[in-house]
């Protein structure tokens, strides 16, 4: 698999061998989702909006059109003890959780309402990704 960082959590297919975002698992077809400009060749348009800097390409496919259909979920153990994993945009890890008892444990400082988090080194934490196949 790609390095951890590039593969966020949500909804994922695999499509003629690529492997593609999903936004839409609630229809009888599916809206992929990539950056990748190659895309263009399997059919896929070119679209901007004011939420993103840079191009997204998207293509809605029948369900039966893909190999695959799975969720992707991250977390961290963390001194043996499992928290929320997540990056920021220049890569940097963070541990975090909603447990104010294992968050005081473990050095968490309160970042939002009632959720606590930390940065961490990569050697610091042993990633876990859960694959929940879909169909």
């Amino acid at each position: 698999m790609a390095d951890q960082r590039t593969i966020v959590d949500g909804r994922y297919a695999e499509y003629q061998g690529e492997i593609f975002r999903v936004i839409n698992e609630f229809s009888p077809k599916l809206k992929l989702v990539t950056e990748n400009p190659k895309a263009e060749a399997w059919g896929f348009k070119a679209q901007t909006t004011k939420h993103t800097n840079h191009t997204l390409y998207y293509k809605e496919v029948k369900r039966t059109e893909v190999d695959a259909l799975y969720e992707i979920k991250h977390e961290a153990r963390y001194g043996g003890t499992l928290f929320d994993l997540y990056y920021d945009a220049q890569g940097q890890s963070y541990i975090g959780t909603s447990e104010a008892d294992k968050a005081e444990a473990f050095g968490l400082k309160e970042t939002d309402e009632d959720y606590y988090s930390k940065p961490v080194e990569d050697d610091e934490y042993e990633p876990v990704i859960y694959r929940n196949d879909l169909e």
